[in-house]
């Protein structure tokens, strides 16, 4: 074999060892993270079940678990945060009267999220819109096009809440079902 061709070789086996190392890496990374996430959820549930509380859902995040929870007669509505370091927020909002939809919001200046309990109908509500003055945004709940539905969403926000803010529930038409103002 020529100088030329073992040098071609020996630069063709370093590039595949260098993909193949970074490869490895990014594997375990992503492996770290998710074990990382699941114990984090693991914990918040131990901490949601030690306090009473039974979870709806759980949705992870980049760096934490989002958790829409409730207690046994389902009169509290919350949503509870743990961060992969452990650290554990919650918020929670006394739902007695019958409403069309129920909602709770964490927002710890980071984090901002709005965690929602379709009552009545859920099967018809579509969309949600959340508005301020000057903004407004809509978020697709429910396809029409699938057989199946949901009854909680969660909204993570891009802004604070401050000042008048309304939540809506919307059919396919985008009319209004219901309405309030948080």
């Amino acid at each position: 074999m020529s100088k030329r061709g073992l040098a071609l070789f020996l630069t063709g086996m370093i590039i595949i060892i260098a993909i193949s190392v970074t490869a490895g890496v990014r594997s375990y990374n992503d492996e770290q993270r998710k074990q990382a996430s699941d114990q984090a959820q693991q914990e918040l549930n131990d901490q949601m079940t030690t306090q009473g509380w039974y979870a709806y859902e759980y949705h992870k995040l980049e760096d934490s678990t989002v958790t829409l929870f409730t207690n046994a007669d389902g009169t509290i509505l919350g949503l509870g945060i743990m961060k992969m370091n452990g650290e554990f927020s919650s918020s929670t909002r006394d739902t007695i009267e019958e409403t069309p939809f129920d909602w709770a919001h964490l927002g710890n200046g980071t984090d901002e999220y709005i965690g929602i309990r379709l009552n009545e109908q859920p099967e018809d509500v579509v969309y949600l819109r959340l508005q301020a003055s000057g903004w407004s945004k809509i978020y697709t709940v429910n396809d029409p096009q699938d057989e199946g539905y949901v009854r909680t969403y969660l909204i993570t926000l891009e802004k604070t809440l401050r000042g008048d803010w309304t939540l809506e529930t919307l059919d396919h038409e985008k009319n209004v079902l219901h309405s309030e103002q948080l």
